[in-house]
Parts: structure tokens; sequence; C-alpha cells
């Protein structure tokens, strides 16, 4: 697998980063459309959404892959490709004799030891703005994407540390010539991945850029992508079959979802109906699809019925599947009945 990149000539890399050239790539994500927009119009159009780290973990983006082969997986194929200096390919995709520009800190190496391939945005940056809600198959497809030359950039070791997996409005190259460069590509990667940015990333960009010349971008957005940011809920979720509460017993009611993909959100809301002559015999557990349990209401309070919505951090768990609700009467006194409950992840 082949990749040629645009970026190597002194013009170009003083610049923000125009579409990738490709020959003979055989294997990466679909193309759903081209678009072409101003750097300033990009960055402004960007969805935002606050951020879902919860569950990350840098083997959900399985890397480096042989797409093609040829004993090159992805990190070798950019070291080729943006190598200034051609190296020799031996067995086993070993470099000799290569030298590689770093642009984030304007050095230059002469060993593939001391070069990075740095996913430009972060795995878990990535995973904080919606890739925690794809397959295995696209963060595969998106931690080893050949198909836009700004999505990966060999840079030397030091400065991918220094950047980790923090956004623009924490990090930003230490050769400060390229900022403008930097912010392009930022941009592009979050385009052509339909990627949120949260609030202070959005804030940053948009100072960043307007201090840029107001170049356009050209993205080729991956299929099945849109520039909309995800639901912040799903649902809501209703059973209504009346359930009755036994006196001092247990009562449960479920439902299931199967058409909602992803973690569920931070404010998720759980609204229950029942009647009971006394609401302070009553706790309310919620448990999820596998089987772990938030407790809606504790007993101890007073009066008839319960008529209540609960706000609930259901930011861990997995939204499909069956959602059960369970009432347990701690005191003899009469029965009661689930009439109604509902559920918005």
């Amino acid at each position: 697998m082949t990749r040629t990149r645009s970026h190597i000539t002194a013009a170009a890399i003083t610049g923000i980063a125009a579409a990738a050239v490709l020959t003979g790539v055989s294997a990466g994500p679909a193309s759903a459309e081209t678009i072409t927009v101003p750097l300033r119009t990009a960055v402004t159009d960007l969805p935002v959404a606050d951020e879902q780290r919860d569950g990350y973990d840098r083997d959900l983006f399985p890397h480096w892959i042989d797409a093609d082969g040829d004993d090159c997986n992805t990190r070798y194929e950019v070291l080729i490709a943006e190598a200034v200096k051609t190296p020799d390919v031996g067995t086993d995709c070993r470099l000799t004799g290569g030298e590689w520009y770093s642009w984030f800190d304007d050095v230059t190496a002469d060993s593939p030891s001391d070069i990075s391939v740095d996913h430009f945005v972060p795995l878990a940056e990535a995973w904080d703005s919606g890739a925690h809600a794809w397959t295995t198959e696209k963060r595969r497809d998106f931690a080893n994407d050949l198909g836009d030359d700004r999505a990966l950039a060999a840079v030397t070791i030091s400065s991918n540390s220094s950047k980790g997996d923090r956004d623009p409005a924490e990090w930003l190259p230490e050769n400060t010539s390229q900022t403008c460069r930097y912010v392009g590509e930022w941009v592009a990667v979050k385009l052509r991945w339909s990627l949120t940015v949260d609030q202070a990333e959005k804030s940053a960009l948009t100072d960043l850029a307007a201090d840029c010349p107001n170049e356009e971008l050209t993205v080729e957005v991956v299929e099945g992508g849109d520039t909309t940011p995800p639901p912040a809920t799903c649902g809501p979720f209703s059973e209504s079959t009346a359930v009755t509460i036994p006196d001092t017993g247990i009562a449960t009611s479920a439902v299931t979802v199967s058409d909602c993909e992803g973690t569920a959100s931070a404010d998720s809301v759980v609204t229950v109906d029942i009647t009971h002559p006394d609401a302070g015999d009553l706790s309310i557990w919620l448990y999820t699809p596998d089987g772990d349990h938030h407790v809606l209401k504790r007993t101890g309070d007073s009066g008839e019925d319960v008529r209540a919505e609960y706000r609930v951090d259901l930011s861990a768990e997995d939204r499909s599947g069956t959602w059960t609700l369970s009432v347990k009467d701690y005191a003899s006194g009469g029965t009661g009945t689930i009439d109604s409950w509902s559920i918005g992840l």
C-alpha cells in the first residue's frame, strides 16, 4: 500500500493542508462525499458536545494493521510515504537510510526509531468526541486511516509524547510557524470522521482560525458520517402494563431497547408512576442490561403514591438491552401498583 503526501514541499508546509493524493490504496474507510469549505466556516460548523471518556481503552482501536499484506503495516506505510529521504525497505519492512522531517518541532531525524506516527486526532480524543458509539471496525479504520494524509503524521517521539491526547485548547506544536497548518489539519480530520468538539476546543479553534488564512479545506467525509452531533438522549421508552407491588414484596417491570447505539446519557431520565398507600415504605432501583443497578429512591419519605422524575448518570452503560425497574415494599400496610414508567437514555 502506498500513500503520497501532499505536504512535503516547503510551500505546502507553510500553509493549511490540502486534500490527500493517494495511489494504490486497497483498503480503508469508504468516502460518502467530498466537501470544500473555508477554514473559519468549517470551525463554525463543528458540532459541540460534551466529551465522553468512560469506557475508553486504546485496544478498542485495532492498529497497526497490514491492510494490503505487503509486510508493511500502517505505521511503516506512513514512514515510507513521509520520508524526505527515501529509505530502503528490507525484509519485514525494515527501513534503513531514510530521513524524516518532524514539523511539530522542526526536527530532522535519520532513524525510524526516533519517529512516532501520531494519530492527528488522538484515539482517546476521538473516543471522547463520538468514536465511543462506533463499531470496532470503524474504530480500526480510523486508527489506520491512509485515505487522508492529514490523519496520521510522522513526528518525533518527544513531540508526540508532549501532545499526548490533548486537543488544540490544551496543546499546540512547539514550532509556532506551523500553528495554522495544525489547526487546519485538526479541523479536517474532525470533519472527515464527523467528530464533535467540546466548548473549550471550539473556542480555541475559533480564536486560532481568526489569525490564520481563511483557506479552503477539502475533505472526503467517511461514509455513514455527518456533521450532526449524536442525540443527547434516546427514547423515552415506556412500559404501561400495570404490575402489582406485593405487601412487603418486590415488583419488577422491564423495557427492552434495541434501536439505540452507543452509551447512555449522563443526564438520563427515569419517570415513574406508582400507586401506593405509603410511599415511605418503597425503594426504587433501576437495573441496567448488564446487571448493574442505580438507586433512584430509598425508603423514608412520606405521603401516598410516587409520581416522580429521576435524573441519573448512565454514561457508563450501553443503551441497548433490557432495563428493569425494581420496586420493593419494606413494610406491611397494603399493596401498590407500578402503573407505568419510562426511561430516556
